[in-house]
């Protein structure tokens, strides 16, 4: 099957033939009808109406924004300067031998694109840092922090204060991982990392580590967006796969 430029037409393939075929585009209401029970019909237009800034497109990130997408974040500002290689394959969601040495923001933004048309984005595919002092990339409700690099996240977290944004953390090594809520202002960042600790050779990184802990980023970053209480906003969370365990550390 393909589809062309034109809403709602797509073209299938029937014994090497073509034939037109008129498709209705999915209303908003029928796109999210599976999230009504867990979240009001006021929340669901509510989110619609907020933006997120996602750091990051590879391995949490692309979960992240996967997720945002489905549950209906209205628009999405998405930064990153790297592109997709092979050793991205084992745990990125859009890294495919389709899209080796593609920029990771930009196919980010093209899957958002095909999953439904409710979700607006804008990517960069450079440093978040090379446009910081620049005022549209960052007016948004939200960041989500899915970066690899400790200073980075120093400097993300700099930016979120002067611009009073709240910021979702998230690291993965291997089995474990770590989810917290940096709000203006707080010091979560540095209790994660003292500014004496020395950075370390790139972790090894498994899939299901990726995705859970893109998922709490996302669960976070909703009940930010909606005003809901969480405990992770005067704690973090580490997480073990291995051995199951998920401890709750307060602030």
């Amino acid at each position: 099957m393909t589809s062309n430029d034109d809403a709602g037409i797509v073209w299938k393939t029937n014994n090497n033939h073509l034939k037109q075929q008129v498709v209705a585009m999915p209303s908003f209401a029928d796109t999210f009808a599976r999230n009504q029970g867990s979240l009001t019909d006021q929340q669901q237009r509510r989110l619609h109406g907020k933006s997120v800034a996602v750091i990051g497109c590879g391995g949490l990130g692309g979960y992240v924004i996967e997720e945002l997408t489905r549950i209906g974040v209205g628009r999405l500002h998405l930064f990153d300067p790297d592109v997709f290689a092979a050793s991205n394959g084992n745990r990125q969601l859009n890294a495919l031998w389709s899209t080796l040495g593609r920029n990771k923001a930009e196919a980010a933004a093209e899957r958002v694109a095909s999953i439904h048309a409710f979700t607006a984005t804008r990517f960069f595919p450079v440093d978040f840092r090379a446009v910081a002092d620049q005022d549209e990339p960052f007016r948004v409700d939200a960041a989500v922090d899915c970066l690899d690099n400790i200073q980075a996240r120093r400097d993300l977290a700099s930016l979120c204060d002067r611009r009073s944004i709240p910021l979702v953390h998230g690291a993965v090594s291997g089995w474990y991982g770590q989810v917290g809520v940096r709000l203006p202002g707080d010091d979560l960042l540095d209790r994660l990392y003292p500014r004496r600790m020395a950075t370390g050779p790139a972790p090894s990184v498994l899939s299901f580590t990726v995705a859970v802990i893109a998922s709490l980023q996302a669960a976070e970053t909703v009940k930010l967006l909606l005003g809901f209480p969480s405990p992770l906003h005067h704690g973090w969370l580490h997480i073990d796969l291995r051995e199951g365990d998920f401890v709750l550390n307060e602030r």
